[in-house]
């Protein structure tokens, strides 16, 4: 099994991430780290909780990360797409558990390099976390086995703006201090997961399964979708 750190803003789009990572047998998780993104990393941290809390996995650890980027203001939050919560407004019980006492940064460099050459990092959102563990710890560039990481678009428009994608747009000092560290990594831009796409049919199927998490995801699933039929793919 591969060993990896998720990285996520926990949103809508995170949690789902986050479901598929505990639940692919070709994945250990090791850890989560939060950050600020489509909301406040402390509504992160707590969705991130909350998510592992439903999905029964509680005993993966979170630690919590940056609160807004390395350079600029912290922008407001993704509402319209991910709802007050960022969980689309769906309500899950408090959190039972906590994060880490130790923080993301600290986590991401002592795990790197307790694990030399098999940690994979995915992030799907800032990476400011990262940027400032490689600030920190410059030596963890070399240490690393990959980064992947959600950001970026090619030959199609941004979705913070026309030229713009949310995940880079969201700290753009910290992405390009990360690429240019020469770290190991494969970004997944847009170009790629717009050829994904969860379908109304997909929220069906969860729909008559009937479960606590295919319910949740469904209705988190459907306000998402809404938004995007609404505005189309450019965030205001």
């Amino acid at each position: 099994m591969k060993k990896v750190i998720l990285d996520v803003d926990t949103g809508i789009d995170d949690a789902l991430a986050i479901s598929y990572a505990i639940h692919s047998p070709a994945l250990e998780v090791c850890g989560i780290t939060t950050t600020f993104g489509n909301i406040t990393v402390e509504e992160a941290t707590r969705n991130t909780l909350q998510m592992l809390e439903l999905l029964g996995a509680a005993d993966i650890p979170v630690y919590q990360g940056a609160a807004r980027p390395i350079v600029r203001e912290l922008t407001g939050k993704a509402r319209l797409f991910h709802g007050e919560n960022g969980l689309g407004n769906v309500v899950l019980p408090p959190p039972v558990t906590a994060a880490q006492p130790e923080s993301a940064t600290q986590f991401l460099i002592s795990t790197i390099k307790a694990n030399p050459g098999q940690i994979t990092l995915i992030t799907v959102g800032s990476m400011t976390n990262l940027a400032r563990a490689i600030m920190a710890a410059p030596e963890i560039v070399t240490l690393i086995e990959q980064v992947v990481a959600m950001g970026g678009a090619v030959t199609v428009p941004g979705n913070r703006t026309p030229v713009a994608e949310a995940n880079i747009c969201a700290d753009p000092e910290a992405a390009a201090f990360v690429m240019q560290s020469g770290i190991p990594m494969t970004l997944v831009g847009l170009d790629v997961t717009m050829q994904t796409l969860l379908t109304r049919e997909h929220l069906r199927e969860w729909r008559a399964r009937d479960t606590p998490v295919s319910r949740v995801f469904a209705d988190m699933c459907e306000l998402y979708m809404d938004a995007y039929a609404t505005v189309g793919n450019v965030r205001g």
